[in-house]
């Protein structure tokens, strides 16, 4: 093909740069709406009382037992890996607030995880307890393909109470 003119190569280098900037705007925008979606998503959650929980919501913890790596990404997932290698297994996605009426946020319930083999598919009850630190304490499998993960975490310690006025120290009206 023989070479264009020096007009016609200048439209199609301008067109070129043109197309560029759009897939580049085009990328741009799609980034931000995804953010713009995740943001939502966050926003969207239950996070306790005071939103104690919420920082719980861009974490992952993992508990290694002899034959698994288990890993609890709050209000997302819970998997099971083999400890030798091999592919996670869903044993949940995040479904809801789980404990009795009068401690809601005592337990986290993760559901719809991989089917068992001729069974339900897998779920995960996590009894969230006090602790200093936030860290999974076990994990078991109470009844065939249902699990239940132990996470402790400050956020699950009750408030205390607010301290009294020292002695001596009381406004008068």
């Amino acid at each position: 093909m023989p070479p264009y003119d020096e007009q016609t190569q200048a439209f199609i280098n301008a067109a070129q740069e043109a197309r560029n900037k759009f897939e580049e705007a085009e990328r741009s925008l799609k980034d931000v709406e995804e953010s713009i979606r995740n943001l939502e998503q966050e926003i969207s959650f239950d996070f306790g009382p005071h939103g104690e929980f919420a920082y719980l919501y861009s974490q992952c913890y993992e508990l290694t037992t002899n034959e698994y790596v288990y890993r609890l990404c709050p209000f997302k997932l819970v998997s099971q890996k083999p400890k030798l290698g091999g592919s996670p297994t869903s044993l949940g996605t995040w479904g809801s607030w789980a404990g009795p009426d009068h401690d809601k946020f005592s337990a986290m319930k993760y559901e719809q995880g991989t089917g068992c083999w001729q069974g339900p598919n897998r779920s995960t009850t996590v009894r969230l307890l006090c602790g200093k630190e936030t860290v999974v304490t076990s994990t078991t499998e109470p009844s065939r393909c249902e699990y239940l993960m132990e996470l402790m975490t400050p956020a699950a310690c009750p408030e205390p109470p607010p301290e009294p006025p020292a002695a001596g120290n009381h406004d008068e009206l």
